[in-house]
């Protein structure tokens, strides 16, 4: 083909492609990008928040994006613009340059030309603008917000209720915020008097500074003595000044009124601790509320010099105590201090002030400050327990035989009895050997339950109650080792009545009767002893069905005087203390039969306190005063007994007087056979207290405490939970059972002042 040809199809080929196109075909722009970060007022936006670019000031919506709905974003939004270059412009598209307006859920966030950078000027289409969101950017003016506050009410004149409203930034203006108080539960009036609670506030202002990112509105709470339920109102803040501001979420605080005329109490009990040997340990205080709260509780404590002084005794403490709201109790802790010489007892106090939501029952709390190094009453000098012994658990009963050289010691959950040889000067006891139902000998022997043991005045007997069978079980005791044999056991049933439960045990001085003291029947039951042999026949039973023993409920403690003339008996659940009469007369067939005398009894109309949960009891030697424990008033009570064996209550000593720290759960006692001391376990505590006794002179039988000694003083840790004791006749010795723990006998060596130096161990340097 010739050339002229080939130009001739090449502009057919055109005129043909010409008539093939659109006469108006554009191509579309890309889009413009706006993405960031989009934020309320200095907060992310919830996943579910809209961004939206619309026209300005048309309104037409160009894009929307939903937050969170394209997880490759995250939480960062993107708007992709839709451009337009040639006319006519297309609906819902934009242009280079064109105002447009972002919007985050509703609200103005920013005002752009699209595609145009402020600071770079024309970046054109196609490109993408990093812009972060906030409507704080549109010019409205910081955040506003307003937080709500408790108060408590006050007895009477006014609290200030104070609430903070804050900026979430700095404010190049000066802001107003008008304001007022709501009634809700409470009720608003323009004075305090009766039936407001707060006073109201309309159309107030609270004007914010420059530079300033927080001020407070003050509202009057009434206080009075009214028992009331919690109230509350509202302070609502309506609107700014010129608009420069806006409300987030929290434009609305609540003020609770918190009645304090129906709140718990808060007592702090004293204590008593014992100073280290070296280094510290830490006093501890326990703040215990009278019940639980509806809402928090707080007060102040500081401690405060006594005699103890703050650095060399004790280390100075202070702070502000929280109770959460359900809960009861706070420790306060203070770091005591050694010293280097032993020191008498020391005090200091804890002050408590600035209660919240609770009363103060008593301040300030004492802590005494005790060195066993100085005037100890007792010395622990052995301790057999358990792990040395293992027939001996939970000791029940301790006893001595009358030459002194044995002891006999009652396991109450190993159902045995021990018989320990004793060494005279040191009381040390050693050499140990276990009575079972599996020895030999002894397969017919009830010895369930031990609880008591005594031996006969001659020492040729000796008897055990064993509660959980319901018997007392008798064996014979040889003088010259000390060994046992089975005798008997006797038993409740159709001949023996009023032994269920037998828990505690006396003979009577002539060795004729033995009367059982029995829980479960609350009964007094005796038996008719013979002297040779050892058994008993029962002879008869008396019981709080019986007339005037009403009172005679579960009894814990009985003692023979020692003219054998009456029976003396304590009850714990009846709170009291009865007197009998013994018939002494051995020509009567009731010989040793009981009569009711009198019963001293606790509570309204009896003796208020000292007796509640009574349980050990001791007599003096020369027979004129009786001492009875109490287990749940802490407390030791002196009797003076007349010739004719009547009964007068003297006095009361009870925990937490001056010097007296024992004595929690008191159970045993005993008086030394010298009659100089007092013994007193408190099962509860841990603690044995020893108190010197006038034994001459008007006083005769006055008590006074000499010291406390508590389970882990000086290290020793085996006096857990002890209960029964024995005195030895020399009055060097006193053997404590401790049932808790690791089960132990504890020795102390007496050391009192009286007699100190009267023996070997120690002698009088003059100087």
């Amino acid at each position: 083909m010739d050339r002229t040809a080939r130009q001739l199809l090449y502009l057919f080929a055109l005129v043909l492609l010409a008539l093939a196109w659109p006469a108006h075909a554009t191509i579309e722009p890309p889009d413009h990008i706006y993405y960031g970060t989009a934020t309320l007022y200095g907060n992310p936006v919830p996943a579910g928040a809209v961004v939206e670019a619309r026209t300005n000031p048309e309104g037409v919506l160009l894009r929307r994006y939903t937050v969170g709905s394209n997880s490759f974003l995250g939480s960062y939004y993107k708007l992709a613009i839709p451009l337009d270059t040639i006319d006519p412009r297309k609906p819902g598209r934009a242009r280079v340059g064109d105002p447009i307006r972002i919007f985050v859920n509703g609200l103005l966030a920013a005002e752009v030309s699209v595609g145009i950078d402020p600071d770079a000027g024309v970046t054109g289409v196609g490109s993408t603008t990093r812009l972060d969101l906030d409507p704080q950017n549109a010019g409205s003016g910081p955040a506003i917000s307003i937080a709500g506050t408790s108060v408590v009410e006050g007895d009477s004149g006014i609290t200030s209720a104070t609430l903070s409203v804050t900026l979430n930034a700095v404010a190049d203006q000066e802001i107003g915020i008008l304001w007022e108080t709501r009634d809700g539960t409470a009720t608003g009036g323009p004075a305090c008097g009766p039936g407001v609670d707060f006073v109201q506030r309309i159309a107030r202002t609270l004007t914010i500074p420059v530079g300033a990112q927080q001020g407070s509105i003050d509202i009057q709470v009434c206080g009075d003595t009214e028992v009331e339920l919690d109230e509350e109102f509202s302070v609502v803040l309506l609107s700014t000044v010129d608009n420069y501001g806006v409300f987030t979420t929290d434009s609305t605080a609540t003020v609770m009124i918190v009645d304090d005329d129906n709140v718990p109490s808060l007592r702090v009990a004293d204590i008593r601790v014992a100073r280290p040997a070296a280094g510290t340990t830490t006093a501890r205080f326990a703040a215990i509320l009278s019940r639980t709260h509806d809402h928090d509780v707080s007060f102040h404590w500081a401690t405060q010099n006594g005699t103890a002084q703050a650095g060399p005794d004790y280390v100075a403490n202070s702070g502000t105590v929280t109770i959460p709201t359900g809960e009861t109790h706070a420790n306060l802790d203070v770091v005591v201090q050694a010293t280097p010489a032993a020191q008498p007892d020391e005090t200091f106090r804890i002050v408590l002030s600035n209660p919240v939501s609770l009363a103060l029952q008593q301040t300030p709390a004492t802590a005494t400050l005790v060195d066993p190094r100085y005037d100890p009453a007792v010395q622990e000098v052995d301790a057999t327990t358990g792990q040395d012994v293992p027939d001996l658990s939970q000791p029940t009963a301790i006893a001595l035989s009358p030459d002194g050289l044995y002891a006999y010691a009652a396991s109450g959950s190993k159902n045995a009895v021990l018989r320990f040889e004793r060494d005279a000067a040191t009381g040390m006891l050693s050499d140990p050997v276990s009575y079972k139902t599996s020895t030999a000998g002894f397969n017919l022997a009830k010895l369930t339950g031990l609880q008591d043991l005594k031996l006969s005045a001659d020492g040729n007997f000796v008897y055990v109650a064993a509660m959980d069978d319901n018997a007392i079980t008798v064996f014979a005791r040889n003088a010259t080792d000390g060994s046992l044999a089975f005798v008997e056991s006797v038993a409740q049933g159709a001949a023996v009545q009023g032994m269920k439960k037998p828990f505690r045990l006396a003979l009577s001085p002539d060795g004729a009767q033995v009367y059982v003291l029995a829980q479960e029947s609350s009964a007094v039951t005796s038996f008719d002893r013979d002297p040779g042999t050892g058994q008993l026949t029962f002879a008869r039973s008396i019981n709080q069905s019986a007339p005037n023993l009403v009172k005679l409920v579960a009894p814990g403690g009985i003692v023979v005087s020692p003219d054998g003339a009456q029976v003396y008996v304590t009850a714990r659940l009846g709170n009291a203390l009865l007197a009998f009469d013994r018939n002494t007369d051995t020509t009567s067939e009731d010989f040793g039969a009981l009569a009711w005398r009198a019963t001293f009894a606790g509570g309204p109309g009896g003796i208020t306190t000292g007796l509640k949960g009574a349980f050990g009891i001791a007599l003096s030697p020369d027979g004129r005063q009786i001492y009875v424990t109490a287990e749940a008033d802490n407390a030791v009570s002196l009797f003076d007994r007349a010739i004719d064996g009547s009964l007068s209550l003297r006095g009361v000593i009870q925990r937490g007087a001056p010097g007296v720290h024992g004595l929690g759960g008191a159970q045993g006692i005993v008086v030394a056979p010298n009659g100089k001391e007092v013994f007193v376990t408190g099962n509860a505590d841990d603690s044995l207290s020893v108190f010197d006794r006038t034994t001459a002179g008007a006083q005769a039988g006055a008590l006074a405490i000499h010291r406390t000694v508590f389970k882990g003083d000086n290290g020793l840790v085996h006096l857990s939970q002890p209960g029964a004791m024995a005195a030895s006749m020399d009055d060097r010795f006193v053997y404590v059972a401790a049932s808790g723990g690791d089960s132990a006998i504890v020795v102390y060596r007496r050391l009192s002042i009286n007699d100190l130096f009267s023996d070997s161990f120690e002698a009088l340097v003059v100087q």
